[in-house]
This record gives C-alpha cells, sequence and structure tokens, in this order.
C-alpha cells in the first residue's frame, strides 16, 4: 500500500521546498502502531523549519507536520489491538502531513466520542503549550498578568480563554489596530496594538510601573525582545514562535535583564514526563473542551492533501480566521 507523504529536502520559500512523494508502507516494528489520517492542521510551527530557522536541530529529508487526528489501521502487538479503529492523536512519532502516520502505541492519546475531529486535530501544539506554560512554568494567579503578542492568533485566543479560567489577567498585542476590536468583543479587556503604540510604555503604565509576571514571545526579533523588556525583575520570558522568522535580541536579555528567560520546546517538556502525566494532560485538556470552558474555531478552510499548494497558498492570506486543515 502507497503513502503519500509531504516532506522537505532543502531548506527555503514554502512553496518551492515542500514536496509530495508516494512511498511503500514497511513492516510495523515491536510497539508501534499505523494510524490513517483523517485531519491535520496547517500551523505555523510546521512552517518556521521550512525557512531554514531551526535547521542546526532539523535532519533533510524531513517528513512535516506535528499534529492531525485519525484511526488505528494496524498495531504490531497483539496487546494493543484494543486500539483498532480507535480515533486519536499520534503524537511524538513521524510527520502527521502524510496519508498512514507510524507511531509507539504508548505516544498515541485516544479522543473521547464526545469530541469532534475538528476539535481534536487542533487539541496539541498550541492548547498544551499554553497550559504547561501558564499553568506549570508560571504558575500564574488572579494577581498576575501575563503579556502575549500575536494575539489574533489561535494560541492567542487559548490563552485569552485559559485566563478567564484560571482568573489571571492578560494583555494581548496585536500587530493592526483594526484587529484590536475583534478581540475586545472575545472580551479580552486590554489589547494593544504594535502598529503605533509603545507597549513597553503603556504595559509599565497598565501595571502600575511594575511590568508583568510572565510574557509569551511568537514573533520573535523586535517585538519579542520588547516584550521581554515588559517583565518584572523575577519574572518570566518564553518565547514559543518566530513569525518574524528572526531570533530575539538573547544576548541582551540575558545579560541585561533579571528575568527566567527562554526557549520553550512543548515536544522537549513531554519527554521529561511519564505516561500517567502524559495521559493527565490531555485528560485535563478535554475536558475542558467537552464542558465548553475551551473553544476550538472552526477551521476556515479543508483541503485534499493532494491539493497541498494551494492549501498553502490560503495559509499565507491575510485577514483569515481558523485553522486551515489538510483532508485525508
Amino acid at each position: 500500500m502507497e503513502n503519500f507523504q509531504l516532506y522537505i529536502d532543502q531548506f527555503g520559500p514554502i512553496q518551492d521546498c515542500i514536496k509530495a512523494r508516494k512511498n511503500e508502507l514497511t513492516p510495523l516494528k515491536d510497539g508501534q502502531v499505523r494510524v490513517a489520517m483523517s485531519y491535520s492542521p496547517i500551523n505555523p510551527s510546521d512552517l518556521i523549519p521550512v525557512s531554514g530557522a531551526y535547521r542546526h536541530r532539523i535532519s533533510l529529508p524531513s517528513l512535516l507536520g506535528y499534529e492531525g487526528i485519525g484511526r488505528v489501521v494496524e498495531v504490531a502487538d497483539v496487546r494493543d489491538a484494543n486500539l483498532l479503529g480507535k480515533r486519536v492523536l499520534p503524537l511524538r512519532g513521524e510527520g502527521t502531513w502524510q496519508r498512514f502516520v507510524t507511531c509507539l502505541a504508548e505516544h498515541v492519546i485516544q479522543v473521547p466520542d464526545s469530541i469532534s475531529d475538528f476539535e481534536a486535530t487542533m487539541a496539541y501544539i498550541n492548547p498544551l503549550t499554553a497550559r504547561i506554560l501558564c499553568k506549570e512554568v508560571f504558575d500564574l494567579k488572579a494577581e498576575d498578568t501575563l503579556l502575549i503578542n500575536a494575539g489574533n492568533s489561535l494560541i492567542g485566543s487559548i490563552f485569552a480563554q485559559l485566563s478567564k479560567i484560571m482568573g489571571f489577567q492578560l494583555i494581548s498585542i496585536v500587530r493592526k489596530a483594526e484587529q484590536k476590536e475583534r478581540l475586545e468583543k472575545l472580551g479580552i479587556k486590554v489589547v494593544l496594538s504594535s502598529d503605533g503604540e509603545n507597549i513597553y510604555r503603556e504595559v509599565l503604565q497598565l501595571t502600575n510601573g511594575q511590568g508583568v509576571r510572565a510574557a509569551v514571545d511568537s514573533v520573535g526579533g523586535n517585538a519579542g525582545t520588547e516584550l521581554a523588556c515588559c517583565v518584572s525583575e523575577a519574572g518570566f520570558f518564553r518565547t514559543i514562535g518566530l513569525l518574524s522568522g528572526k531570533q530575539v535580541d538573547w544576548p541582551f536579555i540575558c545579560s541585561q535583564l533579571p528575568i527566567s528567560a527562554e526557549v520553550f520546546h512543548l515536544r522537549h517538556t513531554l519527554a521529561k514526563v511519564n505516561r500517567t502525566e502524559w495521559l493527565d494532560y490531555f485528560n485535563q485538556l478535554f475536558a475542558l473542551v467537552v464542558s465548553g470552558q475551551l473553544v476550538m474555531p472552526e477551521p476556515s478552510a479543508i483541503f485534499p492533501i493532494e491539493d497541498y499548494k494551494n492549501a498553502l497558498k490560503a495559509q499565507e492570506e491575510s485577514g483569515r480566521q481558523g485553522k486551515i486543515l489538510f483532508k485525508f
């Protein structure tokens, strides 16, 4: 049986470097399962590595895609036969932009029937990153303020929902002034625009000169460095993305600011937890989705995986709300 895959064998422009190929499926190894994919989203974290931003830790050729949902169609071990036919998230294995994904049985997450395919396919990278940062890394309390940029993104909306669930304060930064109104309608009380506003001055004014407890940067470059400057002494600064394609000024941040500053890698964090903790993360997350406290947006468009070039073009359109999904 053939497997349709999207991959890169060089770094550069997205439309030039992402390629398709068909491979014959290979026999499963001990402990592995095969998942027939249903949907997989396009995230910035899927595309940024294509440019070469993380070339120091990516070996070529490299399969693409970090999350998605499918059904288990084959298992290597009879003890995993109970997984056959189950909807799962195949994680910590191969790229998910392919018709069949192989991963370890212990790394699949079964999806409750009460959660839709669309909700589940986006229930890994963004919500888990946001929740681990807010609850475990920052330990945010009601008196604390979190500052984020890329407020108009999916993870921006998740931080906003977590601020209501956990009770902390949120300052959300968007790039354009016209994006502020949409977020304010969603109930985000403080929205700043990096277009024409002095973010540092505004944040200090809003926090009575104290700065924020924590800041999460998805943009990098000067925008990310500016966020770090807004963090109070002994506070936290974490970068999770490079939408600008540029690194923050790490030498300045690490030598001049009295804060904890690091890059946050979800996969590195999850690699340190045991199976029980791994499952507990998702059980808590799924509970929030089922209860309606955490709402995933409807996808903005769905493309067959074979039509990946048009899907990638749609991903670049400005003003889009919701994720672009591949359908298998």
